[in-house]
């Protein structure tokens, strides 16, 4: 898995320096990351009539993000979506977004959420058409489900390069059944079950058995939630290749809450490690705090604001040899009136479709 990453860096590597380079952006001279993005709402947004804009020109959106150093495209997927608004990633949408990726040469990285909609530390819905099983025929399900969406995806020629299990599981997943922290009890052997299937699922399709497998909690500032989670479900047998962490300050803490558990995780675990989600805000707002939203803000929410945290968390990254991915959550969001589909602010276009300055931010020398 390592050896691959690196592969993909020295590719890299080779491409960028033969093009010219930005003279005014200061970046470092050599990266060993990979730079990703989560792009799960691009093809809505452009069959809405959304464009894409860089420096005034309309260009598609894959192409934007591949020159400015974006190499894999993370793509969700829900069980069955109503297909309203943003709740669209079925497996016929994902595997047309997948192959669009694929054109612009794109690495394809498959996000199970195991559920009709969305999944995070709050909420883990269990899929409609499994309300009713008991544990046994749930965790059938589980791997016959994901290895029906693999073998899709493989048929049509997307078949993804890394597989998520479980979307920000550190509560759990697939509530109640995989339910963590129910009336003080920690369901570790349920969740450890439902994880072997899914992972078992990818690995048994043909191709599967070489897939790397990223277990994704919502801790990146969280050195102890992160150890529990982690020790935790490898105790119990479950085989993963990389810790997937989600990091945005207003709910995960400083920069060196993220540097402490990164440093923590790198010398204890012998897994990779992606900041799998991050992102920050460039449209003058930022969450107020509250119960669950801390005091935090390392730059203002302004376009330029949102340039020097993408870099200064760049530069930060770099100090973990074990950190190979950093991946953008929603870097494709635009303003379409009617969509139902929120712009949130985080997006690295303005509403209407201009990128910002931060589409530039992880475009290194090498």
């Amino acid at each position: 898995m390592r050896l691959f990453f690196l592969t993909i860096a020295a590719l890299l590597s080779f491409v960028s320096c033969n093009k010219a380079q930005e003279p005014d952006i200061d970046f470092p001279e050599k990266s060993h990351l990979v730079y990703g993005g989560d792009f799960s709402i691009m093809k809505k947004l452009e069959d809405l009539g959304g464009e894409y804009k860089l420096d005034g020109k309309v260009k598609q959106g894959f192409q934007i993000f591949k020159e400015n150093g974006y190499t894999w495209c993370r793509l969700r997927i829900f069980h069955t979506p109503n297909m309203e608004g943003p709740v669209c990633n079925d497996l016929e949408y994902t595997i047309a977004l997948a192959q669009k990726a694929r054109q612009f040469g794109f690495k394809i990285f498959l996000n199970f959420h195991y559920s009709d909609t969305w999944a995070d530390p709050g909420k883990q819905f269990t899929p409609k058409d499994w309300e009713n099983l008991d544990f046994t025929t749930l965790t059938d399900s589980v791997y016959h489900y994901t290895k029906n969406m693999m073998q899709a995806m493989k048929s049509a020629d997307a078949f993804p390069e890394m597989v998520q299990i479980g979307n920000e599981i550190n509560n759990g997943m697939i509530w109640p059944h995989g339910r963590l922290w129910d009336n003080g009890n920690a369901r570790w052997d349920e969740l450890s079950a439902l994880l072997k299937a899914g992972i078992r699922g990818v690995k048994e399709v043909e191709g599967g058995a070489e897939i790397p497998i990223m277990i994704h909690a919502a801790t990146g500032g969280n050195l102890v939630e992160s150890d529990n989670f982690y020790s935790n479900i490898l105790q119990r047998g479950v085989e993963f290749d990389v810790i997937g962490l989600s990091y945005f300050p207003w709910w995960h803490g400083t920069f060196n809450d993220l540097e402490k558990n990164l440093e923590f995780l790198s010398n204890k675990y012998e897994q990779e490690i992606s900041l799998v989600e991050t992102a920050y805000y460039a449209n003058g707002w930022y969450p107020e705090p509250g119960e669950h939203i801390y005091d935090i803000q390392p730059y203002p929410p302004t376009e330029q604001g949102q340039y020097d945290f993408l870099t200064d968390l760049n530069e930060r990254l770099q100090k973990f040899p074990k950190v190979t991915s950093v991946y953008y959550w929603k870097p494709d969001g635009l303003d379409i009136p009617g969509s139902g589909i929120p712009f949130l602010g985080r997006s690295l276009f303005s509403p209407n479709g201009n990128a910002y300055k931060g589409i530039s931010a992880w475009k290194t020398q090498n």
